[in-house]
């Protein structure tokens, strides 16, 4: 099937933006050159697909927390039976289309490369619950179906992080698989954030996150960044700092529904199944993360493992311990600089089963300690501030630094479209566009994200943290903006008080 190669999602919407024009979902659809499609396959072979399993893929953006923040693009899904259907890692881009994707958001070229060569293949477009195709915000998801079988049981996807030159998100080049060697196939709700990595695409040179004119909210067009030159597609290790990616995005799978011709399952053939299913629970556990073998581990001493392709730590820890929450302890067990950032080759030390347990324990026992550590000291901090006097010439002076550099702060804010001029009387109105948040907006009309707190008051916003393109805000003036923070200030200290009072 031939399919017409849509307008990049990102372009259309920083010419929309560049114009005023705030862009819906059902205006990017008719901004299309071509029609927008959720999922596509190539090869009459693939219409009447046999035995299949039909899985529900879902992709939440959860960076709103994160030191970046960030939209994430529209993206292409393909079921393969060999590695490397998207990529080799240290290789250069094959050309297919990875480079529209991870630069510009733009899947359409890659979807219709990989149906060419016979595989089933689509494209994750419209947020769920939207009308129409655009990117994610955070506390958005896509969602999408595939239809597995065992002839081609690994499930490999791609997204693009917009507040980068060319970096996206997705599995290692084995993929998922869904249905392993022995035929099992992957059962009920799976978390498989661990398995994913951030990759480099290898074709652009890399700006800081968030702020390089290049990138995609910020660019003039596009394919317009500097080509990185003899770039391999790779884990991100470029000298910036990243949030880890199970702090970007979480990615689950559950099974929608299994055809078998076209017959009901006999009900002695589910009974069976169920027995084996809970005899066999933990095999299973691992088997289901394409894993190349079962980890055996030692009883006592550390185990030795070769990291192959595909692995992370999440992986290797769920096959090795039962839960991918370990990664932390082989991470520490190896003195990792960079937990995120393992090669196919590396040498790993894996503590046994009492050793992993007992290191968990101890790693949360430190954070529990840390955390009532930072509470106590805050309250003391808190309670310092509320006992002595304001020194007014310092607060005049801080005020005017922050007023005096307003302009410049906003300039280094990433995320801005444009200044926010403030109305000296009166509430200026705002209109919510595609990357902002409340935070966002906050620095670049009053220079302080913390005001992200005044303005979600002064417009009854029930989740601060939840705002959508096409909101109107109404922004206070600075004076009122001032006011209010100071006012929340001191609640929040008479609060602590009485809190330690009643301690």
């Amino acid at each position: 099937m031939q399919l017409r190669k849509p307008l990049s999602f990102l372009l259309i919407a920083m010419l929309l933006l560049s114009t005023s024009v705030v862009l819906l979902p059902a205006e990017l659809a008719l901004a299309s050159e071509g029609p927008i499609f959720e999922s596509s396959h190539g090869g009459d072979d693939h219409d009447e697909m046999g035995d299949s399993i039909t899985y529900v893929v879902r992709i939440e953006n959860i960076s709103g927390d994160s030191d970046l923040p960030t939209p994430f693009a529209p993206g292409v899904w393909v079921l393969h039976s060999e590695p490397g259907a998207l990529f080799i890692e240290g290789e250069a881009d094959k050309g297919y289309g990875l480079e529209a994707l991870a630069e510009d958001g733009d899947p359409s070229a890659l979807a219709e490369a990989l149906n060419g060569m016979d595989l089933h293949a689509g494209v994750f477009n419209t947020p769920a619950g939207a009308d129409g195709p655009g990117v994610i915000l955070p506390g958005q998801a896509y969602e999408f179906e595939v239809k597995v079988t065992a002839e081609a049981p690994y499930l490999s996807f791609a997204t693009m992080l917009v507040q980068s030159n060319d970096l996206f998100v997705g599995p290692g080049e084995a993929g998922i698989a869904l249905i392993d060697m022995d035929g099992m196939a992957m059962e009920g709700m799976q978390d498989l954030t661990a398995d994913l990595q951030l990759w480099d695409a290898g074709t652009e040179f890399n700006e800081e996150p968030g702020v390089g004119p290049d990138q995609a909210p910020r660019q003039s067009g596009a394919n317009t960044g500097r080509p990185e030159i003899g770039g391999t597609v790779r884990v991100v290790d470029d000298g910036y700092s990243y949030p880890d990616v199970t702090a970007l995005v979480k990615v689950s799978i559950d099974k929608a529904m299994m055809m078998e011709a076209g017959m009901e399952k006999d009900d002695e053939m589910m009974s069976d199944k169920d027995d084996e299913m809970m005899s066999d629970k933990d095999d299973k556990m691992m088997e289901k993360d394409g894993m190349m073998g079962e980890i055996m581990m030692m009883e006592e001493g550390d185990t030795p493992y070769t990291v192959a392709a595909g692995d992370t730590l999440g992986s290797i820890a769920r096959r090795a311990y039962g839960a991918s929450k370990y990664w932390e302890v082989v991470c520490s067990a190896n003195a990792l600089a960079n937990c995120n950032l393992i090669h196919v080759g590396d040498e790993l030390m894996l503590p046994s089963h009492a050793d992993a347990m007992a290191k968990m324990d101890m790693m949360m026992m430190g954070e529990k300690d840390g955390m009532m550590g930072e509470k106590d000291e805050m309250m003391s901090d808190k309670d310092d501030e509320m006992m002595s006097d304001k020194d007014d010439e310092m607060m005049s002076d801080k005020d005017d630094e922050m007023m005096s550099d307003k302009d410049e702060m906003m300039k280094d804010d990433g995320m801005m479209m444009g200044e926010i001029m403030l109305m000296e009387d009166g509430h200026t109105p705002y209109t919510v566009v595609a990357g902002d948040t409340l935070g966002a907006i906050a620095k670049r009309a009053y220079g302080n994200v913390n005001y992200y707190k005044a303005i979600c008051s002064a417009n009854e916003i029930d989740d601060c943290d939840r705002i959508d393109v096409g909101d109107e805000l109404l922004l206070p003036t600075q004076a009122e903006a001032e006011e209010m923070m100071d006012s929340m200030m001191m609640d929040d200290g008479m609060d602590a008080m009485e809190k330690k009072d009643d301690m």
